[in-house]
C-alpha cells in the first residue's frame, strides 16, 4: 500500500502536475500509525512512504519525508526525481528501498528508464504506471480501426486467437467455474438431470 502525504480525500491532481501535500508532521503520523497497525495486523504487508514534495518543495524535502517515514516503519519509499541526477541520488540518499515510477508519456519530462537502468541505480522496483493502458489503448484503437474501415481484423492468426483465448480462459480459472457448474447447476438442471425425468 502506498501512504501518500496528499491531502484526504485524494485529489487526483498528480495529472495535471498541481500538488496538495500535507505537512511533514501529519505525513510522519499517518505513516506511524498505519505501519503500527500493519505490525498487529500482517508484518509481511508491505507499506510503501509515498513523496510528491519534489514538485512544490523541492527534492531534498521529499527525500526528507520518505526518511523520517522510515524511521517510522515504512518498508519502502517512492518520490518523483524530476532529473537525471535526482533519480541517480534518490537510492543513495533514502534509508528505505526505493521504488521508482516510469511514466510513460508524462508531460513533466520527468526522465524514463530500463529496468536494467533501474536496478544498477540501486531501485528496488518500478511502477510502469501507463504501460499496460497505453499498450492496450493503442493496439485496440488499430484494430477497430480496421475492423471499421475494412468490417473485418487481420492482425491475428486463427492460431493464435485460439492461443489468447485459451490464455485469458485460464487466467480466469474458466475450467474451475466449469467443475463448479457441473457439480451444481448442472447437476439439478442439466440434460442428463432432465432425461431422467
Amino acid at each position: 500500500m502506498h501512504i501518500e502525504d496528499h491531502l484526504f480525500p485524494k485529489r487526483a491532481h498528480y495529472h495535471t502536475y498541481f500538488v496538495h501535500n500535507i505537512p511533514l508532521a501529519e505525513y510522519r503520523d499517518k505513516l506511524r500509525l498505519a505501519c503500527e497497525q500493519r505490525d498487529k495486523s500482517d508484518r509481511d504487508f508491505v507499506i510503501i512512504a509515498r513523496s510528491d514534495a519534489a514538485r512544490v518543495q523541492g527534492f531534498k524535502e521529499a527525500i526528507k519525508r520518505v526518511n523520517v517515514a522510515a524511521d517510522n516503519g515504512a518498508d519502502m519509499g517512492l518520490v518523483f526525481p524530476r532529473t537525471h541526477a535526482e533519480t541517480v541520488a534518490t537510492p543513495k540518499l533514502a534509508k528505505v528501498p526505493m521504488i521508482y515510477v516510469q511514466s510513460r508519456g508524462n508531460r513533466d519530462q520527468r526522465p524514463l528508464y530500463s529496468n536494467v537502468q533501474l536496478k544498477d541505480m540501486g531501485y528496488a522496483g518500478c511502477i510502469d504506471a501507463i504501460f499496460a493502458v497505453g499498450i492496450q489503448f493503442h493496439f485496440m484503437k488499430k484494430a477497430l480501426q480496421e475492423l471499421k474501415r475494412t468490417g473485418d481484423y487481420t492482425g491475428m492468426t486463427q492460431a493464435e486467437w485460439i492461443t489468447a483465448r485459451k490464455q485469458v480462459e485460464d487466467i480466469i480459472g474458466l475450467e474451475d467455474y466449469y467443475r463448479i457448474e457441473q457439480a451444481t447447476v448442472e447437476k439439478l438442471y442439466g440434460r442428463k438431470a432432465k432425461s431422467k425425468k
